[in-house]
């Protein structure tokens, strides 16, 4: 008879896509923050129990907040090499998602004490081994930092193990809590530093269970700033990092320099005022041909209405060819090109080879102006690249991902444009910068309007939301998973979706391209 936590384990294993075939080596590896308090906390606990496993056949894994290993620890190296044969390593994602039933990725969804022995493990190659988790519980913000397990072949149990676990446990839990309070001191040691070097700009130091600020800074920010400055610098590798331009959620316009003191429990982060708007869009001369080119719901049209709106051009949509003909779309288009007047032709990714090259011919001799949009600046076929060609300038729209301290004053322009007067509290909106919106600001305008119709009465809470809590907040990508995401994307959409073209031009077989894919998120 299976136990109820390990059954109800498989079942969400299974419901991710996982199954107990697949290799641990199928899910990302990052990099680590080997400078992080978890690991200044554990480290003296993990060397005194690899001394006492030495020789023996028992290894340490220590787990981070995000499931991910950050420290492993071995009695004897070929337990080492079994371990490391199915794939364990440092930066491994250990979420039920990625590994299925164990002791970190069960303990870790469960937040409570867990063992798993031999075959209750989901995945086929950690059948061989049992397993104690215990999760790791900040003595002050009661949030997991990790899990702590230990690790050895199913037929080499201990009794003596679980009690040796939950000690080394409590002792880090103890190291965390000194070193929480040691850090918020050097936190607050910066932040003084900070607002004298500012002689009275704004400055703000955000930590765990801990908020400063100067009086500029009080003036200037509220909650939900503080909420969305918490989000947009919390990367666990940078240790520094600029912000060029955002909204406060007061209106005002701002740019922000931020540093994770060494040691500290913490940033600090100075505001600086700015007279521009947070969205600089480039002025773009509407006197010569223009393309807007971003994935799906980055906002083309909505930048082309902005662009055209003296002209009053008459618009197209290469996605009514499917419901009317080739030839009749081109006609009514061919109409207007005819009189002189000015057009817009949007999606034209949209249309086949064909379409693409009896437009070039028309547009290439209109007297009047034109502007088109399209998924991919640098499309795979020729006719389209050809199309392209016509515009002398080109707007490029980055995606939501990688410009998240936008979704403030986006949400904000949105719920003004559905006449609501609810707020985001704090947790939403982290929720919602946290989210990697592979739709793009389609796909946040569709949560901010089903959220308000879902909430008629207070705050729109993190409850409230259905995206991103059904994502999980801490999957954010790393620079590199977000690089390699915007050139899957990049390519997905150059080459009209067709995957195995993509898989081509990337240099990667179509099997490594649908694992990525789903790793990161890519829909398609």
């Amino acid at each position: 008879m299976v136990r109820s936590q390990i059954a109800l384990s498989w079942q969400r294993s299974a419901s991710s896509g996982l199954e107990p075939a697949h290799s641990l080596e199928q899910s990302s590896l990052r990099d680590v923050d080997r400078r992080s308090r978890l690991l200044a906390a554990a480290n003296p606990i993990l060397d005194r129990m690899e001394s006492m496993l030495e020789g023996s056949g028992y290894c340490v894994l220590l787990a981070d907040r995000d499931a991910r290993l950050v420290d492993l620890r071995f009695g004897t190296r070929e337990l080492r090499d079994l371990v490391f044969g199915v794939g364990a390593v440092v930066g491994r994602s250990f979420t039920e998602e990625a590994s299925g039933t164990n002791s970190i990725a069960t303990t870790f969804e469960l937040r409570s004490p867990l063992a798993v022995r031999g075959d209750e493990h989901y995945m086929e190659s950690m059948k061989g081994f049992s397993c104690y988790g215990y999760p790791l519980i900040h003595p002050i913000t009661k949030h997991i930092e990790g899990v702590l397990d230990i690790t050895f072949r199913a037929s080499e149990d201990n009794p003596l193990l679980e009690p040796l676990l939950v000690h080394s446990a409590n002792d880090i839990q103890g190291r965390l809590l000194e070193e929480t309070r040691s850090g918020e001191q050097r936190l607050f040691h910066a932040f003084q530093y900070a607002s004298a070097q500012r002689r009275g700009g704004p400055v703000i130091a955000i930590g765990d269970e801990l908020l400063l600020e100067n009086t500029a800074a009080a003036q200037l920010i509220d909650s939900v700033d503080h909420a969305a400055l918490r989000s947009l610098t919390d990367d666990s590798i940078r240790r520094s990092g600029v912000i060029d331009s955002l909204t406060l959620n007061s209106g005002a316009h701002a740019s922000l320099r931020w540093e994770r003191p060494v040691a500290a429990t913490g940033v600090v982060i100075e505001i600086d005022i700015k007279d521009l708007p947070v969205r600089q869009s480039a002025q773009v001369p509407t006197s010569k041909p223009l393309c807007v080119v971003g994935e799906p719901g980055t906002g083309k049209s909505t930048t082309l209405a902005r662009l055209t709106a003296a002209r009053n051009p008459h618009w197209f949509d290469s996605a009514d060819i499917l419901v009317t003909t080739p030839t009749a779309w081109l006609s009514s288009i061919e109409s207007q090109v005819a009189t002189g007047a000015d057009v817009v032709v949007k999606n034209i990714h949209l249309a086949d080879a064909s379409v693409a090259h009896r437009l070039h011919a028309l547009l290439k001799s209109a007297r009047g102006w034109f502007a088109l949009s399209s998924s991919s600046r640098e499309p795979s076929d020729p006719e389209h690249r050809q199309l392209l060609s016509l515009c002398t300038d080109t707007v490029e729209l980055a995606p939501l991902r990688s410009r998240r301290h936008e979704i403030p004053d986006l949400v904000r322009g949105m719920m003004a444009e559905l006449d609501s007067h609810a707020r985001f509290t704090p947790a939403a909106m982290r929720a919602l910068i946290d989210y990697d919106w592979p739709g793009n600001i389609g796909e946040l305008r569709d949560e901010v309007t089903d959220a308000v119709s879902r909430r008629s009465v207070g705050d729109i809470t993190e409850r409230d939301l259905v995206r991103p809590r059904g994502r999980g907040m801490s999957s954010r990508l790393t620079a590199l998973d977000s690089a390699m995401r915007d050139a899957i994307v990049h390519e997905l959409a150059r080459c009209s979706g067709n995957k195995a073209a993509t898989a081509e031009s990337l240099g990667i077989s179509r099997t490594t391209l649908y694992k990525r894919m789903k790793e990161l998120g890519i829909h398609g």
